[in-house]
């Protein structure tokens, strides 16, 4: 017990230290910069009440070198401590003159990054002028310069952006402090950066006692941009000189919920600069920040708060799953980031996804679209089966492949591609067959890339890296799986877009008085054209959404069909709008009985909800033959008949009608 605690002391000593320093020094802020001046008042992006002080962040800062100093001191606990005190000390003191400048006279945005450019360079230079090797190839100075420059900067401005809730930026502090902290003890080697990461979580602490929410005190730039520069430095020191992907996903993933958020505020603010040049851009600030959307769908800052520190366990949870599984379960590990990573931005990036898709429609006609589409293909092909030869080839030797290997990987199946006439279909329409003939023409190419391999190449893996037939079969399996299943993805991907998540996306970003929701009456194969018919026009002046399908069926009751969960029958149309109100009703079966249709048009006329029923049929009248089918007025409770028709099956219409005024 004795040596536990004369070893992992300062573990908890130096944190509680800097807990305790973070509370006096910001009290004593609270009082002191109100008369300096420093003071944030409400307005403008602001979500403030009342005039709060702001620049806060030099209590953290004091608090956080004073404890550093005397765990340098201690030489027992700390070897690198004092290495690390004088590495940090000259960048956060230039930073912090500029955070409190900034908070006292709001400077200009240039400015700013040029201090935070001169800051990068102290810390390369602070480094040893490091050098980092990616791929086994040593970069030029200058090119590890502008890294760790962008590294730095974007680090910094991550938690700069993050920083307009109360209490946010510091409480994910707090957790990536926990989580690099944790790495560090149990399988990074580096007591002194867990020490510090520790006290950096003190510190934090200490004044988000004050920060939450109401808050009595901000960080301000000053101490935001502070706390950016720690967890870049300390991030510098897992990637080391040799830039693995590994060393990367640490830091990268432990400032998850920050870094991620900048990344779609750069997404963001560059597609509303492409679709309005009078937007503003990327260095203008916005509203549409992650804590942003949820306020507005919460209307309470504590939720927020608590919901963004959830992600960041989140992020961090993986982040450490994955670095303990990368030796013994590497493919578990990969599957469990990949699911993060999709989750986040299918879940997270929304806005983000609009305003791509608006883009798309805005400046991509249908023709020029197919063409752009057609000649992206084989890049992406070829780029997926490079990456599949690339992981199959470690999985095999235990390190990347030379060119000629690569060779003996990556032809065959380009070639293959080329000549199977997989490039004349057009994905955007592609039918079950595409994707069938695709796939085998895919397995064809990849079985051909390892036959040819295993017979010249073999004994030569064998020799050179002693490859087994283990790891040479569990390679090779790799490499036909994932070149079918990452292009049939890319391939599936782009349909689902197009077809669904496009449509989706619009829907979600209109005001809800906008959208008429949709009952549609029948699950036969009219209702599947219907639907096709429905995603293939989501931008209209009230677009449709389905909330729901009414069948007549009891076996389809509680199923879904098409996507669309079956409600009931019409016997159930008082529970069900009672549960699931809507405004519009669709017709979309030709069996129904009349006793049946009656009764729903009398529920429709009694509630004043538009009915309309959905036709399809050929006409050899030639007065049908127009591409849009003719519209009808609506008469409340009175079905539209069914003579206007489309000019062929190919292309469905629905009848559109004119809503009932109440």
């Amino acid at each position: 017990m004795l040596s536990f605690f004369e070893h992992y002391a300062g573990l908890f000593i130096f944190p509680v230290m800097a807990l305790f320093l973070s509370l006096v020094f910001t009290g004593i802020c609270i009082r002191l910069l109100p008369k300096l001046g420093y003071i944030d008042k409400p307005g403008g992006r602001h979500i403030h009440a009342k005039p709060i002080p702001r620049g806060g962040g030099i209590a953290v800062i004091l608090a956080f070198f004073i404890t550093l100093f005397f765990f340098a001191l201690d030489s027992k606990l700390a070897e690198g401590g004092m290495k690390l005190f004088a590495r940090l000390a000259v960048p956060a003191t230039v930073l912090g003159i500029l955070g409190m400048l900034d908070d006292r006279f709001e400077l200009k945005s240039m400015v700013k990054l040029l201090v935070q450019i001169l800051v990068a360079g102290i810390i390369w230079f602070s480094g040893d002028e490091l050098r980092y090797v990616v791929c086994g190839i040593e970069l030029p100075w200058f090119v590890s310069l502008i890294l760790c420059a962008v590294w730095v900067i974007g680090i910094i401005n991550a938690f700069n952006l993050i920083d307009g809730l109360d209490g946010l930026a510091a409480g994910l502090a707090i957790v990536s402090s926990c989580c690099m902290a944790i790495w560090f003890l149990i399988g990074g080697g580096n007591p002194a950066g867990a020490v510090c990461m520790l006290i950096m979580a003190g510190a934090c602490l200490g004044f988000l006692r004050y920060n939450f929410h109401p808050a009595r005190i901000f960080l301000g730039d000053t101490g935001s941009t502070f706390i950016g520069l720690i967890f870049a430095v300390i991030g510098l020191s897992t990637i080391d000189r040799v830039v693995t992907f590994t060393s990367l996903l640490l830091p990268l993933l432990a400032v998850g919920v920050p870094l991620f958020d900048v990344c779609l505020a750069i997404w963001r603010r560059s597609t509303r600069k492409l679709l309005n040049p009078e937007a503003g851009g990327i260095m203008d600030g916005d509203q549409d920040h992650l804590h942003h959307r949820l306020l507005r769908q919460t209307r309470k800052q504590t939720t927020v708060a608590l919901m963004m520190y959830l992600l960041a366990c989140l992020f961090s949870a993986v982040a450490l799953a994955f670095l303990l599984l990368r030796d013994s379960a590497p493919a578990i590990a990969y599957m469990i980031l990949l699911v993060a990573v999709v989750i986040c931005v299918r879940r997270l990036a929304v806005v983000e996804l609009y305003d791509s898709a608006e883009l798309i429609k805005r400046g991509l006609s249908k023709p020029h679209r197919g063409v752009l589409m057609t000649m992206t293909h084989p890049f992406i092909d070829f780029l997926i089966v490079t990456c599949s030869a690339l992981v199959s080839c470690f999985f095999m030797t235990r390190t990347l492949p030379t060119f000629q290997l690569f060779l003996f990987f990556f032809v065959p199946v380009a070639v293959t591609l080329c000549c199977s006439k997989t490039y004349r279909v057009y994905w955007l329409r592609a039918g079950l067959y595409n994707y069938w003939h695709l796939a085998i023409m895919l397995g064809m190419g990849s079985v051909v890339s390892i036959l040819l391999l295993y017979v010249f190449k073999f004994p030569y893996l064998v020799n050179d890296y002693g490859t087994n037939h283990t790891r040479f079969v569990s390679g090779a399996m790799l490499f036909v799986l994932f070149n079918i299943v990452l292009v049939e993805l890319e391939r599936f991907m782009l349909n689902y877009a197009e077809n669904f998540l496009f449509r989706k996306l619009y829907l979600q970003y209109q005001p809800v008085d906008r959208v008429l929701k949709t009952l549609v009456y029948g699950g036969g194969l009219n209702c599947r054209l219907y639907i096709g018919y429905l995603f293939s026009h989501a931008w209209g002046e009230r677009p449709e959404e389905l909330v729901g399908m009414l069948d007549d069926d009891p076996a389809l009751q509680g199923f879904y069909v098409y996507g669309v969960k079956v409600m009931g029958g019409v016997q159930d149309l008082e529970e069900i709008y009672r549960k699931t109100p809507f405004d519009k009703v669709i017709i979309a079966t030709d069996l129904a009985s009349r006793e049946k249709v009656d009764r729903l048009s009398a529920f429709c006329r009694e509630h004043k909800i538009e009915i309309t029923k959905f036709c399809l049929a050929e006409s050899s009248d030639p007065s049908m033959f127009c591409p849009i089918a003719e519209h009808r007025d609506f008469v409340p409770g009175q079905i539209v008949p069914s003579t206007a028709v489309s000019a062929s099956a190919a292309e469905p219409a629905c009848l559109s009608t004119k809503k009932p005024e109440a």
